[in-house]
């Protein structure tokens, strides 16, 4: 094990035991391209979720907040290339039917497939091919079919995600799995995104559930790609006890193990969809620091963030610090200007609020790594809070011109 007590394994959602995926290609995208996957435990599980904040909704999206709340979860089945997001009371009932169809062809009871869509939204989807997808992606479920669930979940995003680690808690080895995708309309709360975790730790609800709603707010929430929010984002957590078959009461250290790997999980993979945002080139991260509390913080930190300026000088292979100033000025935060620094990388560029004399060509090769990170002092506290992002390319605007 590594100094945190984890190691990073292969395997993604199929890594802790118990767990079987598959991923087809049943017909929505073009090309034959995979977007049907199935991810299903061998054994009841305890589930939780995280779900878009958008008011408008994705049909499976509201059926899923229903069931993920019910005693006990066999499956969750996902489609990509279409959202099935404004489109009515013909969606909901299509996401009803894609529930129904897969706990028959699993032969698990009522309210135990989980559901989630993706793609485009406003249009209908295809039932009778996403039926017959199932079908066969019951077919093929196997232990090593987590890459090509990775895979059938992709969008516009060019390569699937996945992580797992494994640790050991009461003399036994526990696994985290988990797999992921977005690249665009990526704004919290959370992006647009998919990700299923798994675990094969026996885990109470309550405990389960607070410990994913944190390990969202420390990493998917704290990324943005373009400022959209998506109708569709949805994180699901499944703990299937497989480790333990006769149970294991976590101590504290172990509880505080768990949770430290699951945020790292979740972490990575956050960091993985801004890496592979829409277009982009450059990673961002926006540090700000000594603010009056964290949501001032945050709030700073985002309107940096979330500034087409900034992100359009960082395509261009700069950083102009009066843009950065301008945005962190532009949240909504009483900003003492002189006391304000701004810092990239290493480099201080902004003191007192006034510029500071420096070599530019030392930010330019910055930018060329392709991870640049700035850092702004408010001088007024003692919060912080960071927020990732990327750079804002032709590449992302010739990909969402043609939506």
């Amino acid at each position: 094990m590594n100094a945190m007590g984890f190691e990073r394994i292969l395997g993604g959602v199929c890594a802790p035991k118990g767990f079987l995926a598959s991923g087809v290609a049943c017909g929505i995208k073009a090309e034959g391209k995979p977007d049907l996957a199935l991810l299903y435990s061998e054994f009841p599980a305890a589930a939780a979720g995280v779900f878009t904040t958008n008011e408008m909704k994705a049909a499976p999206v509201k059926l899923c907040k229903e069931i993920v709340d019910g005693p006990c979860a066999r499956a969750v089945v996902i489609n990509s290339g279409c959202a099935n997001a404004m489109t009515g009371k013909r969606g909901d009932d299509d996401a009803h039917a894609m529930v129904r169809f897969a706990e028959k062809a699993l032969g698990v009871g009522a309210g135990q497939v989980l559901v989630a869509s993706t793609g485009h939204i406003g249009e209908y989807l295809l039932v009778d091919k996403v039926t017959s997808g199932i079908k066969q992606a019951v077919d093929e479920l196997s232990v090593g079919g987590n890459t090509d669930a990775a895979k059938a979940i992709m969008t516009t995003d060019s390569y699937p995600k996945e992580l797992a680690a494994e640790m050991e808690i009461g003399g036994k080895v526990v696994r985290l799995g988990a797999m992921a995708k977005g690249a665009g309309m990526m704004h919290p709360n959370m992006a647009t995104m998919i990700a299923v975790i798994t675990t094969d730790l026996a885990l109470p609800r309550e405990r389960m559930s607070d410990w994913l709603k944190k390990s969202v707010e420390w990493s998917f929430n704290r990324i943005t790609v373009d400022g959209d929010q998506s109708t569709n984002d949805t994180v699901l957590m499944l703990a299937n006890g497989a480790a333990f078959p006769d149970g294991h009461v976590l101590t504290d250290e172990e509880a505080d193990l768990f949770f430290r790997v699951l945020c790292w999980l979740t972490g990575r993979l956050a960091r993985s969809l801004v890496k592979d945002g829409e277009g982009a080139g450059k990673l961002l991260r926006v540090v700000v620091n000594s603010a009056r509390d964290d949501v001032e913080a945050e709030r700073v930190a985002r309107a940096i963030a979330n500034s087409n300026l900034v992100k359009c000088s960082l395509y261009g292979g700069s950083v102009n610090v009066g843009r950065i100033a301008a945005a962190a000025g532009s949240a909504g935060v009483s900003i003492e200007q002189s006391k304000l620094a701004i810092y990239v990388g290493e480099h201080k560029v902004v003191e007192f609020g006034e510029p500071v004399e420096h070599d530019p060509r030392d930010i330019e090769k910055m930018t060329r790594r392709g991870e640049v990170e700035v850092t702004v002092s408010l001088g007024v506290g003692l919060a912080a809070a960071q927020i990732l992002t990327c750079d804002l390319s032709k590449e992302y605007v010739a990909i969402n011109a043609g939506e």
